[in-house]
């Protein structure tokens, strides 16, 4: 049965287009001129030293990388090219989604959809660092574009293509090797079958999908298993330092939400949670959309939720989008604010710091400029002393420095678990010496220099853009180590 379109055309239809090509290249400007994120150097040093899973998250987002830095080097290229794939890979899911949810007259639907991917600035924000949940959007989407089109073709009297089951299936476990609340679509998908399709719990093809999806969740087991269930244990509770009852997580989150969803789509998002229009089939994503925000509410309650933690049920609603965005000037209204936060995002990273740094403790910007100097003063240093290793006092700049010095060996001495414990053997080490890295965000502590017979300054270098000093970068010579203090 072919559905029918969205209604936009002519002139909106062209408008829309030009929009989104804009948006496109802003993305592209982004994604090639913006400084390097601390979390996605954090992701670039695990890829770095392979491993079936890791600590913090499953493996595929690293994967990836270790993949583009073999192929194209070790730069922002290579970082930030799996991203960029992942955008064509949205892309092409969501255009899937519009040919079958409105058949010939699938521009509409698809143009606009695309659009409020690049205006929604929690999508841009995924689709323009290399974190783990770029691999989320692009593996779930993909998922839910295949199981639209299965589910569709049972709503209307057919069996259902046992391809785009399987297909859906591999998206699916995917999407469990890049993030572990990819198993919430997992569950939405399942508590639909059983209310809706309940014929195909006698389908052996059913299970053969499922037992897809969760054998290629093998390496993460596996690690878990042979770690003490270190990443779960992170997940559920290391991460949060405990769970414990606090509802000041519930404002954040809601301030998160008004600025990286926008007001424009509150009242499409109620259309979609409570109307009754839902093409058929598709009812899959209002309760994964559902399921997955009940269970982010209920760990604000607990503790401190950023707003992308959410991701999957903002997902399962893209698609969808387009048919409620009524009236017309809610997309004038999404795409205006949605320029904003890009323009803003890219002056801010990448050319200016237009945040007061210090003021709003905005490391992200701070750790966004000046790395080159310090850089060459590590390796003008190897050069100076006998250097057993580099590390300095937390993951995040460790993380950076060992990107911008292209060494993989740099190293964190928090005393706080992370990936770096994995890899860095401190009895190895013992009685050598060492270049410390701090700088005003994460000093050094005495807990790390009381590793070490005497710690010398070497380096002192202020990151200044555009007249504001940002950070300042510190290098000390660190002599005779001691694993056990």
């Amino acid at each position: 049965m072919e559905q029918q379109g969205i209604g936009i055309h002519g002139a909106g239809l062209r408008a829309v287009q030009i929009v989104t090509v804009v948006l496109l290249g802003l993305k592209l400007l982004q994604l090639s001129t913006t400084g390097v994120f601390q979390d996605e150097a954090y992701y670039w040093m695990w890829s770095q030293h392979p491993s079936l899973s890791y600590f913090d998250h499953p493996p595929l987002n690293a994967w990836l990388l270790w993949l583009s830095s073999h192929i194209f080097g070790w730069n922002r290229f290579a970082l930030r090219l799996p991203v960029a794939l992942s955008v064509v890979a949205d892309i092409v899911a969501l255009w899937m989604i519009a040919r079958r949810l409105d058949g010939t007259a699938w521009q509409g639907q698809f143009w606009l959809s695309v659009l409020l991917l690049l205006a929604t600035p929690v999508f841009w924000l995924v689709t323009s660092l290399a974190l783990p949940d770029y691999v989320l959007l692009a593996t779930c989407l993909l998922s839910i574009a295949w199981f639209t089109r299965f589910f569709m073709d049972r709503a209307e009297g057919q069996a259902g293509r046992s391809a785009d089951l399987y297909l859906a299936a591999i998206a699916l476990g995917f999407a469990g090797l890049s993030k572990y609340n990819a198993a919430i679509l997992a569950i939405g998908v399942g508590l639909y079958v059983i209310a809706v399709h309940r014929s195909l719990l006698r389908e052996p093809r059913l299970y053969l999908a499922a037992a897809i999806t969760l054998v290629m969740q093998a390496p993460v087991v596996y690690w878990n298993l042979t770690e003490g269930l270190a990443s779960w244990e992170f997940i559920l509770r290391g991460r949060h330092n405990g769970l414990r009852a606090s509802y000041d997580g519930i404002l954040g989150f809601a301030f998160g939400v008004l600025i990286l969803i926008s007001p424009f789509l509150f009242w499409p998002i109620v259309k979609f949670v409570a109307g009754r229009e839902a093409v058929p089939g598709t009812w899959f994503a209002r309760v994964t959309f559902v399921l997955s925000s009940l269970v982010i509410l209920a760990v604000c309650l607990v503790t401190l939720v950023l707003p992308h933690w959410n991701l999957v049920a903002y997902l399962v609603l893209l698609p969808f989008l387009p048919r409620l965005m009524r009236p017309y000037w809610l997309i004038i209204g999404q795409t205006i604010w949605g320029l904003f936060y890009v323009v803003a995002t890219i002056v801010n990273y990448g050319f200016l710091p237009i945040s007061d740094v210090e003021q709003w403790r905005d490391e992200g910007t701070g750790w966004s400029y000046g790395w080159g100097p310090i850089a060459a003063a590590v390796e003008q240093a190897k050069t100076q002393h006998r250097i057993g290793f580099v590390a300095a006092p937390d993951y995040t700049t460790a993380s950076l420095l060992g990107f911008y010095t292209h060494d993989a060996g740099v190293t964190s001495l928090s005393a706080a678990r992370d990936e770096f414990d994995y890899w860095f053997d401190p009895e190895a080490h013992a009685g050598e010496d060492a270049l410390l890295f701090d700088d005003n965000w994460r000093p050094m502590s005495s807990d790390i220099t009381s590793h070490f017979t005497s710690v010398t300054p070497l380096v002192t270098l202020p990151v200044v853009v555009g007249g504001k000093e940002l950070d300042v970068h510190r290098l000390y010579l660190a002599s005779g180590y001691k694993p056990n203090g």
